[in-house]
């Protein structure tokens, strides 16, 4: 036993360490726009004063392809964001499922009351993709509508500010690269399971994804992310991953293995979560968590050394004069959360602050569900999944989980 309690202080320093090492390479990325390599320094915030200047002449058209599924948190005002951008050509192509479905009338009075923006708003059709992942059945009923050379995928409870379009797809002017995804962060946490989604966001899902960008291993959230028409084309179209439920790292696997550089942008648009369960913001914690452990199981092994609070504990157990070991990594993990929504401008009231410890024992705690379980409900859907996110035996659902 004292040999396990040893190892527990052990690990807890390492996971201490890396934990602050993915905090100080994110605020670089955010300072910086860079890694460590060579090449100009750029403006990464995502707000405040901008110079359209030259940086906007002759840009490429973009298609903004926005499925809608249900009413989210603020879904209007999410959808009229898209309503005030700048420094970009563009349209807005708003794809539902069903006539019936209650987010059409919220969508169809952001529509009318901002009639100069090209809208597109497609109702049904799924491109013969009866059973599949629902988001790309819905990006395959936009696509024929889309004009853009540039397609820029955008989820309906993200929200953004009048330059991130036109900041992030510059990314795509190198002809190298083929897909470029944004930081993004919760907004608007009114209750604990929001508060708790947020944190999960902001001190795990941020962090993790600048950290594979620093190593070049593409790590794509299709929250919100571009990708070149061209490319989607020669990588299959949408169709070609309409049977996984993780479609946004599989489609940029496909265009890294087709040759494109795929990057992540250092522009932070914001998730809306206002209201949820506790109960339900850790059922989508734990579909994230067999997402990555279907992709790669050494990799989510890895994970665990990311959680130096429980690792603490059971060492202060075993060891009486580590006692003050838990105390101390609280301190460091609050401190680096704080951090961390300083550089991404992310909305951390101090009773959010005061969740991280729950946060991390429930987090750690949700690591164990993918080892016992491969099966995830999600909009409405309930599928298992294999490697690379494959869906097995996919069948309707009577109760919805977002």
């Amino acid at each position: 036993m004292v040999v396990l309690y040893a190892m527990a202080m052990i690990l807890s320093g390492i996971a201490a360490v890396i934990t602050t090492l993915q905090t100080a390479v994110t605020l670089l990325f955010r300072r910086r726009g860079r890694f460590f390599g060579p090449g100009p320094r750029v403006r990464s915030g995502s707000s405040g004063p901008f110079r359209p200047g030259a940086f906007f002449q002759h840009r490429p058209m973009v298609s903004i392809l926005k499925p809608v599924c249900g009413v989210d948190d603020d879904l209007e005002a999410n959808i009229e964001s898209f309503a005030l951008l700048r420094g970009v050509a563009y349209e807005v192509i708003v794809s539902i499922a069903d006539q019936n479905d209650a987010a059409l009338p919220l969508v169809e009075r952001v529509i009318r009351r901002h009639p100069a923006v090209s809208w597109k708003l497609v109702v049904g059709g799924d491109g013969g993709l009866e059973r599949g992942n629902r988001k790309v059945a819905r990006l395959i009923a936009a696509m024929p509508h889309a004009i853009g050379s540039i397609l820029f995928i955008s989820d309906s409870n993200v929200r953004v500010r009048p330059y991130d379009i036109a900041r992030t797809v510059r990314a795509l002017d190198d002809p190298r690269t083929g897909c470029v995804s944004n930081l993004f962060t919760a907004s608007g946490a009114e209750s604990v399971g929001a508060s708790i989604e947020s944190l999960h966001l902001l001190s795990f899902v941020v962090p993790g994804s600048v950290s594979a960008a620093a190593v070049n291993v593409p790590c794509v959230v299709g929250k919100s992310m571009a990708i070149r028409r061209d490319i989607l084309l020669a990588i299959g179209g949408f169709g070609a991953f309409a049977r996984v439920l993780a479609e946004d790292q599989a489609i940029g696997l496909a265009v890294r293995d087709a040759g494109y550089n795929v990057v992540l942008s250092p522009v932070v648009v914001r998730n809306v979560v206002m209201r949820r369960t506790l109960r339900r913001a850790l059922g989508r914690q734990i579909r994230w968590n067999k997402i990555r452990y279907a992709y790669s199981r050494p990799t989510y092994c890895a994970e665990m050394l990311l959680f130096p609070l429980p690792f603490a504990i059971l060492a202060a157990v075993g060891h009486p004069t580590a006692f003050a070991l838990p105390a101390a990594v609280v301190l460091l993990r609050m401190m680096q959360v704080a951090l961390l929504a300083d550089a991404t401008r992310a909305e951390l009231r101090f009773r959010e602050l005061l969740y991280v410890p729950l946060f991390d024992l429930l987090h750690f705690a949700a690591q164990f569900v993918p080892y016992v379980d491969n099966r995830v409900t999600w909009r409405g859907y309930s599928t298992r999944i294999g490697p690379g996110t494959t869906l097995i035996d996919l069948a309707i659902e009577e109760s919805a989980a977002a």
